[in-house]
């Protein structure tokens, strides 16, 4: 298998600057770390397929004060909701210690990249190219030395944060509220689903809901049964269907709120949950009955 190289990345921009220097005065403002890296101010959230041994070199990287102090383990419902809602959008940080827990990595990539770009650590050995093709923004080897992994993820965050500025856009469901009523009706809708979006307004007290909320209102796009098992679950063991399912029945109110309802569709054990209009999928019901 090919090894890993120090970088592998999608793009030239920022993997190739470490350094960060930009007189044309397009990079956003930062702060210097330990070593007088320049770091832009988009914050990043670190998991880890095993916290215990991906402690001693997260902790060595801490000193450039670069890296948050925490280490989230996968599944952590608080760090999901923090990709979802942080703005600046954080980068999300995936560790991977050794060759023992890098079993279904593609996969987790293509998951997590839902929520937030992601860097991946690999350790040697580790083929990039896959993790590449499943929508990582960068996979760097982790024994490079510190200061320079820590250069990289700079770098990661600050073209991150440029490519943000540029696809800014109005969020789907918000378009999906406007189907099928006039402009100016749909305009009002839209800047009061706006405002119910707001923490104080609607997001849930319980995690997974806030969680599972923040996936289908970031992305139309349908999330498969077992995706989402794999994603709410450990490292080492997927969520129980039966919690899964539990934790949609408690997501339906919130989405009644807002105008939507979740569609499921599927057989054979194997089911995808898409959020579409109330009103269109009554019509729907109507039409099928």
């Amino acid at each position: 298998m090919r090894s890993a190289t120090p970088t592998a990345a999608r793009r030239p921009a920022g993997g190739d600057n470490p350094g960060g220097d930009n007189p044309g005065g397009d990079t956003p403002a930062g702060r210097s770390g330990a070593d007088g890296i320049d770091t832009p101010s988009g914050p990043c959230v670190v998991f880890s397929l095993d916290r215990a041994r991906s402690g001693p070199l997260l902790r060595e990287a801490r000193r450039t004060q670069l890296l948050p102090p925490v280490v989230h383990p996968w599944g952590a419902l608080h760090a999901y909701a923090e990709l979802l809602t942080g703005r600046p959008r954080p980068l999300a940080v995936l560790d991977v210690p050794d060759e023992r827990c890098a079993y279904g990595l593609p996969h987790r990539v293509e998951l997590l990249r839902r929520l937030a770009p992601v860097t991946v650590l690999v350790p040697e050995g580790t083929c990039p190219a896959p993790l590449l093709e499943a929508g990582a923004t960068n996979v760097l080897a982790r024994g490079m030395p510190v200061d320079e992994l820590a250069a990289r993820l700079v770098a990661d965050q600050r073209w991150l944060a440029r490519k943000e500025v540029k696809e800014a856009c109005t969020p789907w469901y918000q378009g999906v509220q406007g189907q099928g009523q006039g402009q100016g009706q749909g305009q009002r809708q839209a800047q009061a689903q706006g405002q119910e979006l707001s923490p104080s307004h609607l997001l849930p007290h319980q995690a997974s809901q806030k969680v599972l909320l923040g996936l289908f209102l970031t992305d139309p796009q349908p999330w498969c049964c077992h995706d989402l098992t794999r994603l709410l679950g450990s490292a080492e063991q997927p969520l129980a269907r039966a919690a899964l399912r539990a934790r949609m029945l408690r997501l339906t109110p919130l989405l009644d709120r807002l105008g939507l309802a979740l569609c499921r569709t599927g057989r054979w054990g194997r089911f995808s949950y898409t959020v579409v209009s109330s009103a269109g999928h009554s019509q729907a019901a109507h039409s099928a009955a």
